[in-house]
């Protein structure tokens, strides 16, 4: 089981939440005062309908769970199962199979009547099984969201690890702070924000490629959160620059830090729903590979490495409507799915400091689109193409080519409210020099319980 020791006390911290919540829950089921709170950080789900039309397959647990949202106790459980294969070119052809497990548990403090503006969110995974990535000739996963947590073997599994454990507090409407474990691949984009568990698998489809080096996919962070108007949002944080997915953090501290500030805007053209982010990555104390900084000394047949402290990132991307069926302002782009039937545009553009990334720069443009076969108005799809500038690393040890591009497609079948399938195929320019250029089907299927 991967939980090293000094990540215990999230766990022993995890069931205390859990022993407390539930104790909560027995305390004030009949108490009508409790469930009187109308106020909340976050709404409140909906788990009734029949089984084929809503959101959960469990449903709302006898009214039970249903009662508790109300209260401001959510838990969610979802699945994921993903089958990817190379029918050519790559490191090695063949097929892998992955499964995900997704644990949430969020106490809306403030709802429950404990404490104004608070909110808890505990969040769990598990790994298991093997993925493609690591044979399909690119530097980054085109099985995004089975790339993570990470592992100390790539494909490792990883049986139970908690990956967010974090406290936010609202001082008042347009200002919060956040303290805790927190991930970070979370995309406010209406059409490449799943985290490759819906929309694209491919990760430079999901998430910039030039931050990749800077931004852990799990660690401690500190936030702060300002909400100027309802169309803007900037968030800052500090955070450790090691991957903590395993682990506590703790013992990372002071091996590394990123400041990353990200401004979130809403916008519109010819009043159909629209935005995007701007993102700033600012590395230091750290010790960062200068890419040209290799050096072989025939004298000693020994190779040194130059490093620097720092490394910077910047980001943009985008999303816009361009056709919707009925428009609506019912849009959340952070929700991993197409909200509206249409069509849409995204694109995203990185650059990095040359002297320590090995992707200078990169972009990434597409077309998505939802009920556009009639009749299967929750169905969605997307094409997407990325492009990744590398720099010239041609050396003894390491030789990459000048650039690596690839193209997605996908289709994602509702099969119920609580199951999607989908199936995908990819082309990815290798980025090794003696290494073919790979074709990748697959398909994945997500249950959420």
């Amino acid at each position: 089981m991967i939980i090293k020791t000094n990540g215990r006390c999230f766990v022993y911290i995890l069931i205390a939440l859990l022993i407390s919540v539930m104790t909560w829950a027995v305390c004030f089921a009949d108490d009508p005062a409790a469930s009187t709170a109308d106020q909340g950080i976050l709404p409140v789900p909906d788990y009734s309908g029949e089984i084929g039309a809503r959101a959960k397959l469990t449903g709302d647990w006898g009214g039970v769970r249903q009662n508790w949202a109300d209260r401001g106790v959510t838990m969610e459980f979802d699945w994921y199962q993903a089958y990817q294969d190379i029918i050519d070119g790559g490191f090695d052809e063949g097929s892998a199979n992955s499964t995900n497990l997704d644990y949430r548990l969020t106490l809306d403090l403030m709802r429950m009547g404990l404490v104004p503006g608070a909110l808890v969110k505990v969040r769990g995974q598990s790994r298991f099984g093997d993925t493609v990535n690591g044979n399909s000739g690119v530097l980054l996963p085109v099985n995004m969201y089975s790339a993570f947590p990470f592992s100390s073997d790539g494909d490792e599994d990883v049986n139970f690890t908690i990956t967010e454990l974090y406290w936010l507090q609202f001082l008042s409407d347009q200002f919060g702070l956040l303290a805790g474990k927190i991930t970070t691949l979370a995309t406010t984009n209406e059409f490449i924000g799943g985290e490759g568990r819906s929309q694209f698998m491919n990760f430079q489809l999901s998430f910039s490629a030039a931050i990749a080096q800077l931004a852990p996919y799990s660690t401690l962070a500190v936030s702060a959160i300002w909400m100027p108007s309802p169309s803007w949002s900037v968030t800052t944080t500090l955070m450790n620059l090691e991957d903590a997915s395993t682990t506590s953090g703790f013992d990372d501290i002071g091996d590394g830090t990123t400041w990353a500030t990200t401004a979130d805007y809403r916008a519109s053209l010819n009043k159909l729903p629209g935005g995007g982010s701007i993102s700033f990555y600012y590395g230091f104390d750290a010790d960062f590979a200068k890419i040209r900084g290799l050096n072989i000394d025939p004298g000693n047949g020994g190779v040194s490495r130059e490093t620097t402290l720092e490394s910077w990132a910047l980001t943009w991307n985008g999303w816009q409507y361009i056709y919707v069926e009925n428009n609506s302002d019912a849009v959340d782009p952070g929700n991993g799915r197409q909200d509206l039937e249409g069509l849409g545009l995204f694109a995203q553009v990185g650059i990095a400091d040359e002297d320590t990334n090995p992707i200078s720069w990169s972009f990434s443009i597409g077309l998505s689109g939802r009920g556009t076969i009639p009749g299967r108005d929750a169905d969605t799809w997307g094409l997407g193409y990325f492009y990744s500038d590398l720099q010239d690393l041609d050396r003894i040890l390491l030789k990459l080519d000048n650039s690596t591009m690839g193209l997605e497609v996908y289709y994602d079948i509702s099969l119920f409210g609580w199951a999607f399938l989908t199936l995908d195929v990819q082309w990815n320019k290798s980025a090794f020099q003696s290494i073919d250029n790979s074709t990748i089907i697959g398909a994945r299927l997500n249950v959420s319980f």
